[in-house]
C-alpha cells in the first residue's frame, strides 16, 4: 500500500509548476542513461545525481501516459530540473547494447522542425544533432538513433 501511495505522490499536483503535456517542446536540463534510481535520487550516467520533487512527472513520450518512475532503471530519459532537483522525467527508450556495435537508443517520432541543431517532436521531444546529422524530411515520422554516451542524435532515417 505504501508503494501505491508513494507511485501516486510521484504523479499527483504539488507545490510547484506542472509541465503541460501538450506537445510543447520540452528543453531537458539533463539526460543520459539511468543508473540508480529511488524515490529520492535519480543518478545518470557520468554520476550525475539529482534530488527528486515529491510531485515528480514521470511519463512516456510515446504517448504521454504517466509511467512508474522506478520503471526507469537502465533506460534514457530526459530531466526538467527544479534547482537540483528533478521535476520531470521523460522516458525516452532503452539502450540496445549489440556485441562489436556501438550503444544505441532508438526514439520513433513526428518530427515538426528544426531548430539550429534540436529536432523538435510532435510530442514535446527534443533532441539535439550531432554535427553532419541531417534528418532525410523537413518533417514526418522519422526514427532518431541516439548515440546514449554522447548524448546526441547520430542519424535519423525514415523508419
Amino acid at each position: 500500500m505504501s508503494a501505491v501511495l508513494l507511485l501516486l505522490q510521484g504523479c499527483s499536483g504539488g507545490r510547484g509548476h506542472r509541465l503541460v503535456l501538450d506537445g510543447r517542446p520540452r528543453i531537458p536540463d539533463a539526460e543520459g542513461v539511468v543508473e540508480q534510481i529511488s524515490f529520492e535520487r535519480v543518478t545518470l550516467d557520468g554520476g550525475r545525481s539529482y534530488g527528486v520533487r515529491k510531485d515528480l512527472q514521470s511519463f512516456s513520450t510515446y504517448d504521454l501516459a504517466a509511467v512508474p518512475m522506478l520503471q526507469r532503471q537502465s533506460q534514457y530519459v530526459q530531466l526538467g530540473l527544479d534547482g537540483k532537483r528533478v521535476a520531470w522525467m521523460a522516458g525516452i527508450g532503452v539502450v540496445v547494447r549489440r556485441p562489436g556495435a556501438p550503444a544505441v537508443v532508438y526514439y520513433n517520432g513526428v518530427l515538426v522542425r528544426l531548430d539550429g541543431r534540436r529536432a523538435i517532436f510532435r510530442d514535446g521531444t527534443v533532441l539535439r544533432l550531432a554535427g553532419g546529422v541531417t534528418p532525410p524530411v523537413r518533417q514526418g515520422l522519422v526514427r532518431a538513433e541516439l548515440d546514449p554516451a554522447l548524448h546526441t542524435v547520430r542519424a535519423v532515417v525514415l523508419p
